[in-house]
């Protein structure tokens, strides 16, 4: 899950803070500041993008219009998450920790806990997983024929472990442009950073071009480390 920095709140040309009438008015915001991608699966958000937020509306209407309780998602992860409240600190927020560390992603499965991180801390990202529906695929038992994330994920690995081959044989400037422009627009941050794992540059480039992505999370390796302030 790709840990992203979404700033603090935006002005308006006077230079005032921007005030939302209505929550769905900050969605090109949130886009200009971390990309139109889910901030959960990391899918593509090529027209359908909601405004998500981190704890719901509906148990909490006085954060229906704040800033700091939004993030951007899919509608299947925005549905799943529902309107159920949650315990923060109970969960890995990809605006407040670094998400980089909490899971492990693998060709044709959904991600996995990090087990090499503390219990409490695998507790939390399972506990992140489950409210998204990040686990679910063929086979799972809450799964449904409507959910395609599991599809979108794995054509990323797919056209992910194509530019890697292509690279290989091709290891100019414009390759590495033209890959970044392609994982633009299939999303899947964190697949992306894993087929490129031994190759720094083009992990530093893919953490540059993703909009709002997390830079002080990352070590001059591009290793993910310890987000300051938080607990990943």
């Amino acid at each position: 899950m790709r840990p992203v920095t979404r700033g603090d709140l935006p002005k308006d040309k006077q230079g005032h803070d921007l005030v939302f009438m209505h929550y769905r008015e900050a969605r090109d915001p949130l886009v200009g500041r971390i990309g139109d991608f889910c901030s959960y699966c990391e899918v593509a958000l090529h027209s359908d993008v909601d405004v998500e937020h981190v704890r719901p509306k509906k148990p909490n209407p006085t954060l229906a219009t704040t800033w700091s309780n939004f993030l951007l998602a899919c509608s299947e992860c925005n549905s799943i998450k529902g309107a159920t409240d949650c315990n923060l600190a109970d969960y890995v927020w990809p605006d407040s920790e670094n998400t980089a560390r909490a899971f492990i992603y693998e060709v044709d499965a959904p991600p996995k806990v990090n087990t090499t991180l503390p219990a409490p801390v695998q507790a939390a990202a399972r506990a992140t997983l489950e409210l998204a529906g990040l686990d679910r695929h063929p086979g799972n038992p809450r799964s449904s024929a409507r959910d395609r994330r599991w599809i979108k994920r794995r054509e990323a690995w797919g056209a992910a472990l194509i530019a890697l081959s292509n690279l290989q044989k091709n290891k100019s400037l414009e390759m590495r442009q033209q890959i970044c422009m392609t994982a633009l627009s299939r999303g899947y941050w964190s697949v992306w950073m894993q087929v490129f794992s031994a190759d720094r540059e083009m992990r530093q480039q893919l953490i540059e071009w993703f909009p709002g992505t997390a830079g002080l999370c990352f070590d001059g390796d591009t290793r993910p480390v310890p987000r300051p302030g938080g607990k990943l």
